[in-house]
């Protein structure tokens, strides 16, 4: 319903969800409010620019005589704009007129999205400004911005969202004195190329702008999450930009000091971001409306447990979508087509033999000759050296009771393809050089309707219970083609494209699990994550990397939406013991990358241990993660080269009924780690299982939440696991 100026409307509060959304005036001005859980944000237009005027992590609507005198700041010297939009050189920030709110389903259940739609007074362009509400502390924004001329319009620059996140120390909303030697800190991942996937940390929050941004062409290894942590209130804002392409993020401290060396305008930090391409970034046709990628963005009061807590609760809510009924989490073996003949049956033979419960057929499968398997990407039919084809693989998993599922790289093309003596047209240009011709170009309608047609067919043909998407280029800037006047960048149509297919996927053949693979965890973004179910861990799965990686990616991403890949690397298996190797799988979706030598005798104890740890998986630690476990990050800040004795994860279910802790000992010499439990019950007691001992004991809530378990490891390379269950209340 749309309600016009002056009006209110709201969703009112539905059970425990605490949603509402309403337009109004605040003062003289045209505002709008949206609560979702604890977090509220209230925004207006002043003066022709639609600005923010306050955040709140406590859940409290501030009063209409205070919101009337807000912002305090001036938006010439502050940036305090919501959205952040430059078309045809000129930088709309300002200009605008309100043209109505209303109100709309949000597309996910117990999801509402508010519109506020602007018009501008000069350039021929209208947004809309979407703000998605889920009942949890973190609300999502996207543009909606129509060209209402009757020329082209050329988009170089946009974020979604921008402005004040805090001010502080100037006015009598914030009367305490701010800390002036790091006011804020700035948590990211530092990792921009292949193998530094979950490398989190903190940084100072520099006086001025400070830039973060990646330029591969895809989302990168370190993708687009940011925790900003007010280290005088102790508040914490979770933003992401949902976008699998280059980005960019932008921290402004306020650098203003007054005569005495202070903060002339108190201690204050604003933000934008977005994705980034040579401009244009997108044409707009005449009449034409885009969206823009969303930004996901909340702040949160609470430990940093609890924060992490309900950005899960946000992502598992609003963005990754819900498993297939059945695959809600399996263990599964996957590999590469190495030989020719027999030798892809036998390995689903030892998968099956081994306990997983899939196997997938992973790149090598396709192409007239067997050959390595990058050189005939883009010619998608089954090779004549795979016995009975991909159905024989099929019929030969589901008689083993696996689930069936296939590896592809669609976007790409082989050296030696057909596609490419065929099409050299499709491939991603720049400056008329084909270059980059390892990619398809889909702004192109033949690329990219022959790039649907692959993807649907193969999916649907070879009766996929999952499937993995891959892609292991870097285009960096991109491709370009011309477009009358202009010339585009290729990256924004592309990832259009490449969206909308897989919502058609989801949409035609909703039993269909679906993995994001990029060069391992190159696009794990929320873009790819509200289209896939699971993203990869990284290639570099060995030990530490391998735990310290998933330590550091389920700040941001569930873990139950992680796979990792056991035994990538050749000689993973040496850089830690047996043990230690086999309960990085625990923690994430495990993919077996085979076995060892076929011949091996499977009776050995690297074969039973390994059955043991996959059975674990299957009976005791999936079901948690199948049931959306809470993370408890013991050691949050090592990222993946800082110095560190331990790296300590724990998973529970959310009625504290049991849950797993890894104690992972990263140095060497003697040493005791005291494991505190946080996901356990104090009044209850627990049957808790020491596995290196293979002890259970019996042990009350309060004294493993209070006390803990000391847990003793003095080498290098070594952990403990430890798995509890409820078993009575005190």
């Amino acid at each position: 319903m749309t309600k016009q100026p002056g009006k209110t409307a709201g969703v009112k509060p539905v059970g425990p969800q605490n949603i509402e959304i309403s337009f109004h005036k605040s003062g003289e001005r045209d505002a709008a409010r949206y609560v979702s859980g604890m977090t509220v944000c209230q925004e207006a237009l002043q003066n022709g620019r639609w600005l923010g005027l306050y955040w709140s992590a406590g859940g409290q609507v501030q009063r209409e005589n205070i919101t009337s005198t807000l912002p305090i700041l001036s938006p010439t010297e502050v940036p305090l704009a919501a959205f952040d939009l430059e078309i045809d050189g000129q930088r709309l920030h300002n200009r605008w007129t309100f043209a109505g709110g209303s109100e709309r389903s949000g597309g996910r259940p117990g999801t509402r999205e508010a519109v506020v739609e602007l018009r501008h007074e000069v350039r021929p362009v209208m947004v809309k400004v979407v703000t998605r509400v889920d009942g949890t502390g973190i609300l999502a924004r996207y543009l909606e911005i129509t060209n209402t001329g009757k020329a082209a319009a050329a988009l170089s620059r946009v974020s979604p969202w921008s402005g004040l996140l805090w001010a502080g120390g100037t006015d009598r909303m914030h009367p305490e004195p701010p800390r002036l030697d790091e006011p804020f800190s700035l948590g990211a991942f530092r990792g921009l190329v292949q193998g530094t996937e979950g490398d989190f940390g903190w940084s100072p929050v520099q006086p001025g702008w400070q830039s973060i941004e990646s330029v591969n062409g895809r989302s990168g290894f370190g993708n687009p999450f940011f925790v900003l942590r007010n280290n005088t209130t102790g508040e914490m804002a979770f933003l992401s930009v949902a976008w699998s392409g280059n980005w960019y993020a932008d921290f402004w401290r306020d650098p203003a000091l007054n005569r005495s060396g202070l903060p002339a305008r108190g201690v204050n930090l604003a933000f934008r971001a977005g994705p980034q391409a040579v401009a244009p970034q997108r044409v707009i046709e005449p009449g034409e409306t885009i969206r823009s990628p969303e930004t996901h963005l909340g702040i949160l009061h609470g430990s940093f447990d609890e924060c992490v807590h309900e950005w899960h609760r946000h992502v598992r809510t609003s963005v990754i979508p819900p498993r297939p009924k059945g695959k809600e989490f399996f263990t599964l073996a996957g590999r590469v087509v190495e030989e020719p003949n027999e030798w892809i049956l036998r390995e689903i033979d030892i998968a099956a033999e081994m306990g997983v419960k899939a196997f997938m057929v992973d790149a090598g499968w396709y192409g007239d000759e067997f050959a390595a398997w990058p050189d005939r990407r883009g010619d998608w039919w089954v090779g004549s050296w795979m016995p009975g084809g991909l159905a024989g693989c099929r019929e030969q998993c589901h008689q083993n009771k696996m689930l069936f599922g296939l590896w592809m790289e669609p976007e790409t093309v082989g050296s030696k393809s057909r596609l490419l003596a065929e099409h050299p047209d499709w491939m991603l240009t720049t400056d008329g050089d084909r270059q980059l011709a390892r990619a398809l170009d889909l702004s192109l309608p033949d690329a990219a309707a022959f790039f649907r047609d692959c993807v649907l067919k193969t999916i649907r043909d070879h009766k996929l219970d999952f499937f993995k998407l891959d892609y292991n280029v870097d285009v960096r800037e991109g491709g370009q083609r011309r477009r009358g006047d202009l010339v585009e960048s290729e990256l924004w149509r592309h990832y259009e494209v490449l969206y909308d297919v897989f919502d058609q996927v989801r949409s035609d053949m909703p039993q269909v699990a679906l993995e994001c693979c990029a060069s391992g965890g190159g696009r794990n973004d929320l873009g790819m994550l509200s289209r896939f179910h699971y993203v990869c861990e990284s290639d570099f799965s060995m030990f530490p990397r391998s735990i310290r990686a998933i330590n550091g990616l389920t700040l941001f991403i569930p873990p139950e939406s992680i796979c990792y890949y056991h035994n990538h690397m050749p000689l993973a298996h040496q850089q830690a013991d047996l043990k230690t190797h086999l309960r990085v799988t625990l923690f994430a979706q495990p993919i077996f990358v085979g076995f060892g030598a076929q011949d091996a005798d499977r009776s050995t104890p690297y074969f039973q241990q390994t059955k043991r740890y996959i059975r674990l998986a299957n009976e005791f630690c999936g079901p948690i993660l199948a049931a959306h476990p809470r993370v408890y990050h013991h050691t949050p800040d090592i990222g993946l080269r800082t110095p560190a004795d331990w790296c300590v994860l724990e998973y529970d279910d959310a009625d504290r009924s049991r849950g797993y802790a890894g104690v992972f000992r990263l140095t060497g010499g003697a040493a005791e780690y005291r494991l505190r439990l946080r996901g356990v019950d104090m009044a209850a007691d627990y049957e808790v299982t020491l596995d290196n001992a293979s002890q259970t004991l019996r042990v009350s809530g309060r004294e493993l939440a209070v006390a803990g378990l000391p847990i003793e490891l003095d080498s290098a390379l070594t952990s403990e696991l430890v798995l509890y269950r409820k078993v009575a209340i005190s």
